[in-house]
């Protein structure tokens, strides 16, 4: 079994692996973030937004101190560093912490952030405080589908041209203890759908057409091997920025 294989979470599993790999037994921090270049005001489906909206109020896992912990989602905002600027990016859920931590044990710290919008990711980290505490209220999750329900927009997701428009970004850092940055990956491809649905159908082809995957519910990468799934990923336009 392949768990999210698609936009969530190979690019994370991909580029926290490079990351972890250059930085050495020295890495002990690593953060992920998920991006987008383009406009995502149209790109983004009715239920990608309706996940978005309830995820609010679901914790997020992290691992710290090398065990699972649940903290509330958007409780954290990050900094990652993206084309030159610093963006901000809040705490999500990501299956990075279940399985970087298995291929890298000396990671004591392994969060994945989205900042597909960067400068709401404060306001919303006090959003998911508000609505976390709402929904303990009687009638308190009925009201919050309510107010909410014109974020969600019409059912149906974007055409190809507005897919066209927006594409995936990102970024692993792996750090030592203290913080100091050791090695920086960037991933860069299609966007959100189109990655997915790429991805998804490289998996099946392989898994179809090859003996050789490790069985089991495993990683992307422990599934196929770093080099074979960079080359997968290759082939469909996810590659690291600067590199091809």
């Amino acid at each position: 079994m392949l768990p999210a294989f698609g936009y969530d979470y190979v690019p994370g599993v991909l580029a926290g692996t490079l990351a972890a790999q250059r930085a050495g037994t020295a890495a002990r921090v690593l953060d992920i973030g998920y991006f987008a270049t383009g406009p995502l005001r149209k790109g983004l489906s009715q239920g990608t937004r309706t996940t978005m909206r309830d995820g609010v109020t679901l914790p997020s896992a992290r691992l710290l101190g090398h065990r699972l912990v649940e903290e509330r989602t958007a409780a954290r905002v990050h900094a990652f560093p993206v084309a030159g600027r610093r963006k901000n990016a809040f705490l999500v859920s990501g299956t990075e912490v279940l399985f970087l931590p298995e291929e890298f044990p000396e990671l004591d710290a392994v969060t994945v952030y989205n900042g597909w919008f960067p400068v709401l990711s404060r306001p919303l980290s006090l959003l998911s405080a508000v609505a976390h505490g709402a929904v303990r209220l009687p009638g308190g999750q009925r009201a919050l589908d309510a107010l909410t329900r014109p974020l969600i927009g019409p059912p149906g997701g974007p055409d190809a041209v507005e897919r066209a428009k927006t594409r995936t970004h990102v970024v692993a850092v792996a750090a030592s203890p203290g913080g100091a940055p050791l090695a920086e990956v960037h991933l860069e491809g299609p966007g959100i759908y189109t990655l997915t649905g790429e991805l998804m159908a490289w998996a099946a082809h392989r898994l179809t057409t090859h003996a050789d995957a490790t069985p089991g519910v495993v990683s992307p990468t422990r599934a196929f091997g770093l080099d074979r799934l960079r080359r997968g990923c290759a082939e469909i336009g996810l590659t690291e920025a600067g590199r091809g």
